[in-house]
C-alpha cells in the first residue's frame, strides 16, 4: 500500500513539473502585421552615357585617332559639378570584315571607347551633354536618373513602413482590449532600386547639326514593405 501511495505522489509530480515546463514554453502572445509604403522622390541626379569609335585600315591608326579625339574630350570634362564622377572605360578594337567572293576580309578595324559622368545635378546636365556630343560620339545613352534623397537614407520609405506596420499594430491590439508591446521580430520583404533609365541610343549628327537630347526626369518611386512581430500585453 505504502507503495502505491508513492507512485501516486512521484506521478503527482511529474504532472506539476510538465505542466509548469509546458507553460514556460508557450509561445509569447503576439500580432504579426505587414506595413508598406511609397514615397516620390524628385529625380535630380543623371549618369550621363557616351560611345566613341573610329575607324581605320591599321589598328595601331585607329587607336592613335581614338585616343587624340579622347584626349581633347576628357580635357573639356574637368571640373565636374560638386558630387559627380567621371569613368573612362578601356580601349576596345575589333576587326572590321567584308565579304568579298564569298569570303570575309578583313578591311579595316574599330577602335572604340566609352565614358560616363555620374550623378550629375539635373538642372545642369544640358552643359554636360553638349561637351559629350562636341566629342562625335556615335551612341549617346542610356540616362540613369536617380534621386539624392536615396543617398541621405538607404530606403526613404523604410521608415514610412515601419510606422504604418506599427500604427495597424496599435489598432488591433486596441480592438481586443490588449496593449501593444515591443517588437520581436522585423522583416524586410521588399526594397526596390529608386533608380529609372531612359535609353538614348542615338546616332552622331553632322558637326553643322545641333544635337539636343531631350532630359525628362520626372519622379521616382522608392517602395518598402516590412513584416513585424509584436508582442501583445494584457490591457488593464
Amino acid at each position: 500500500m505504502r507503495f502505491l501511495n508513492n507512485l501516486v505522489v512521484m506521478a503527482v509530480v511529474l504532472l506539476g513539473c510538465s505542466v509548469a515546463n509546458a507553460n514556460d514554453w508557450a509561445p509569447t502572445p503576439h500580432l504579426i502585421v505587414q506595413g508598406e509604403a511609397i514615397l516620390m522622390l524628385d529625380a535630380d541626379l543623371v549618369d550621363l552615357n557616351a560611345h566613341y569609335s573610329v575607324e581605320n585600315q591599321e589598328s595601331n591608326l585607329a587607336i592613335q585617332e581614338l585616343e587624340q579625339d579622347f584626349k581633347v574630350l576628357l580635357a573639356s570634362l574637368k571640373n565636374l559639378p560638386k558630387g559627380a564622377s567621371l569613368e573612362a572605360g578601356q580601349i576596345n578594337i575589333s576587326p572590321r570584315q567584308v565579304q568579298v567572293k564569298g569570303q570575309w576580309q578583313v578591311s579595316g578595324y574599330t577602335a572604340s571607347r566609352s565614358i560616363k559622368i555620374k550623378q550629375v545635378p539635373v538642372k545642369l546636365a544640358g552643359t554636360w551633354v553638349e561637351k559629350l556630343v562636341a566629342g562625335k560620339p556615335n551612341n549617346l545613352g542610356p540616362f540613369s536618373y536617380s534621386s539624392s534623397q536615396m543617398g541621405a537614407s538607404r530606403n526613404p520609405a523604410l521608415a514610412a513602413a515601419l510606422a504604418d506596420a506599427q500604427e495597424k499594430a496599435q489598432l488591433m491590439a486596441k480592438s481586443l482590449g490588449q496593449k501593444l508591446g515591443a517588437a520581436l521580430q522585423i522583416e524586410e520583404i521588399s526594397s526596390p532600386q529608386g533608380i529609372a533609365s531612359r535609353m538614348m541610343m542615338a546616332d552622331a549628327p553632322p558637326v553643322a547639326e545641333k544635337f539636343a537630347p531631350e532630359l525628362v526626369p520626372g519622379q521616382l518611386e522608392a517602395k518598402a514593405r516590412v513584416r513585424v512581430v509584436f508582442a501583445l500585453i494584457k490591457g488593464r
